[in-house]
């Protein structure tokens, strides 16, 4: 007989009992207390990008004061928050799903550094000669949610995802047939209202583990003298990205602050549309949340209410200019990458004060 090696031992599989629907829906299905299944139809696959309306992005440009803009998004390359070896202290920085591949076809410096004989015909060159003109191509190849990135609805529980679709419509060959990244192409606008919660607690950033509740919310908007509204985009500042690359000793990303599943209540109310964090993701996955199951704020915000939810955003330099002039509201700009059935994409987020 031959021999195994390193076969996991099998167990039995039960098929479910439950049945889906010609709309890909699980018959019965039924989702948390706070949720927008069917809200905007029983097809829909953008979530709360339905709050984002053209009165309200009108609205949001009139907060345009300065026109100065602040990128939000974290460098695709070395070092980043997914990919990257050392910061400058020396410390390793690789927090996300693998190193990125970034190459070349074709680089300026290819006509200038080598003979590339032939080439001048098609190049601006006389036949048989270099070419005259530089051209330049690459290729990036990356996890979509390895930088700044916007959550896909694949996230699910109980064999269901977004508006009660079922989890089975989401394979590794065809992508997502229901909630794909591309449903979400026409963008995130609107008012954005940056949360600083570390400088409001008067610390450089909040300590592991630390999960921001409702109130702590609604305490640092009233600080700042705002409201959460309908339609928002809530920036929340632990402190903690800026940190980890400054810094980053003793750092644990397991452990990194991050949003209570307490607060769902709250961005359903509100109809936020968006809450997009300076941490790795949104919430402390490192240890359960009392009273929660694993993931619980990822599960109701994805699955349950189709919340858009962004990580991995830089937000130091821009609350260093609310801090100086005490305005804490803003134009907000961010698209996802449309790709067909994804499951994340990443962003470059760009507020305009």
């Amino acid at each position: 007989m031959p021999k195994r090696y390193n076969e996991v031992p099998l167990s039995g599989w039960t098929p479910p009992t439950y049945t889906v629907d010609e709309k890909g829906k699980v018959s019965g299905a039924v989702p948390s207390k706070h949720n927008n299944w069917g809200r905007w139809g029983e097809e829909d696959q953008m979530g709360t990008l339905n709050l984002v309306t053209p009165e309200r992005i009108k609205k949001a440009a009139s907060l345009i004061r300065t026109g100065v803009r602040y990128s939000l998004g974290l460098p695709i390359g070395i070092p980043t928050a997914g990919g990257g070896e050392h910061t400058v202290k020396g410390n390793r920085r690789n927090i996300s799903r693998g190193y990125l591949l970034h190459f070349f076809g074709a680089v300026s410096g290819d006509a200038v550094l080598s003979n590339q004989r032939g080439m001048g015909a098609w190049m601006g060159g006389d036949d048989g000669e270099a070419p005259k003109y530089h051209i330049s191509d690459d290729f990036l190849v990356i996890a979509l949610q390895h930088t700044t990135q916007l959550d896909g609805f694949g996230m699910g529980i109980d064999d269901t995802i977004y508006n009660g679709f079922w989890a089975g419509l989401g394979t590794a060959r065809s992508g997502l047939q229901r909630n794909g990244m591309h449903n979400r192409a026409e963008g995130i606008f609107g008012r954005a209202v940056l949360l600083d919660v570390a400088h409001h607690l008067g610390v450089e950033r909040l300590e592991d583990g630390f999960r921001i509740g409702p109130d702590l919310l609604l305490e640092v908007a009233h600080a700042e003298g705002l409201d959460i509204e309908a339609g928002d985009i809530l920036l929340i500042r632990t402190g903690w990205m800026g940190w980890w690359f400054r810094d980053g000793a003793g750092g644990n990303m397991g452990l990194a602050p991050g949003i209570s599943s307490h607060a769902v209540p709250l961005l359903h109310e509100r109809d936020v549309v968006m809450v997009a964090f300076d941490n790795v993701a949104s919430e402390v996955v490192g240890n359960v949340e009392p009273g929660f199951r694993p993931i619980e704020f990822h599960v109701n915000a994805l699955r349950d209410l189709g919340l858009q939810v962004g990580e991995y955003f830089d937000l130091d330099d821009l609350a260093d200019a609310c801090r100086e002039d005490g305005v804490y509201e803003m134009f907000f700009a961010a698209a996802p990458l449309p790709v067909i059935g994804g499951a994340g994409s990443p962003l470059n987020p760009v507020a305009i004060r």
